[in-house]
């Protein structure tokens, strides 16, 4: 069963673990998104330490399949975003499903 996290779910999370208000809760999530996308646009890398690296990356123009129609079609150009696991967070994450 998936389960998702909400940003409602932090910032829940927040309220209840620091005592933060929602609403300084809700502000403090969104400084922090936004540092990162800010980072992330202007160096083209943010690292998080002992949680990952995100990373931006152009893809080329390539040709692809549409597998419904087995028609060939061109992928345009475009930006993806990465994400890299750092070791301590694959080592956590590990650790969790042996748990489990």
């Amino acid at each position: 069963m998936r389960v998702n996290l909400t940003k409602k779910d932090i910032i829940n999370s927040v309220y209840m673990q620091i005592g933060f208000s929602k609403k300084i809760a809700d502000n403090l999530f969104d400084d922090i998104l936004e540092s990162i996308i800010e980072s992330l646009i202007e160096h083209k890398k943010v690292k998080i330490s002992k949680f990952g690296t995100f990373s931006i990356r152009q893809k080329k123009q390539r040709t692809g399949i549409d597998f419904k129609s087995k028609e060939k079609k061109i992928i345009k150009e475009r930006t993806v975003i990465l994400f890299k696991p750092a070791k301590e967070f694959k080592i956590f994450v590990n650790q969790n499903e042996k748990k489990t």
